[in-house]
């Protein structure tokens, strides 16, 4: 299994960025500049900053 990072701009300036297999890549026909919709589930998320 290969995988990919997929960078999403969710608002201007606003990016969301995930890994994803590189077969679901291209069975979602990613490709520069397509729209893309995301979808955030998770119990729990940290954001740091020092």
């Amino acid at each position: 299994m290969v995988n990919t990072e997929v960078t999403l701009e969710i608002a201007p300036g606003v990016e969301v960025t995930s890994v994803i297999t590189k077969s679901s890549a291209e069975k979602l026909q990613l490709s520069l500049n397509k729209e893309a919709y995301i979808v955030i589930k998770a119990t729990d998320v940290m954001v740091a900053v020092e």
